[in-house]
């Protein structure tokens, strides 16, 4: 065999009381690692130290010829077709590919049916939480709690 057992045959082998080892080739089995590393191993020292014949060391070996591929460098990664692909887009703006946090465009305003950026991410007052105005300009701001 040129392989390692899968998991089956070795549940199978444990129900019949089989030795593991000699279901897997021999190239896994720890004595062929073994007899692998049982042969010295010498040291090649300094490449100053090396002895290299004239005629080879007067060759000239360069890096090789490598070409960049042609077309505009890919953005990001190729998405695969079981990916959902969404964009980002700013609350903020609503232009894509960036967030309100870098957003440097004015911020969009609603103008009737032409709803651009949703009420649900749209800042509200913090007293009486409706659209369109801040706290410091609440028309509820002074009236008297009953």
């Amino acid at each position: 065999m040129d392989f390692l057992p899968c998991s089956h045959t070795l549940a199978a082998a444990r129900e019949r009381n089989l030795d593991f080892t000699s279901l897997c080739a021999d190239y896994y089995k720890r004595e062929t690692l073994i007899d692998a590393y049982s042969v010295p191993i010498m040291p090649v020292g300094h490449p100053s130290s090396w002895v290299v014949p004239s005629d080879i060391a007067a060759w000239v070996v360069l890096n090789p010829k490598t070409k960049r591929q042609s077309g505009h460098p890919m953005e990001g990664r190729h998405v695969s077709s079981s990916e959902r692909t969404t964009t980002q887009s700013c609350r903020r703006c609503g232009q894509p590919r960036h967030n309100s946090r870098r957003c440097s465009n004015p911020p969009m305003v609603n103008e009737g049916p032409r709803t651009i950026v949703p009420n649900d991410y749209r800042r509200k007052c913090s007293i009486c939480h409706t659209i369109g105005h801040n706290k410091q300009t609440c028309p509820q701001k002074d009236t008297p709690v009953e």
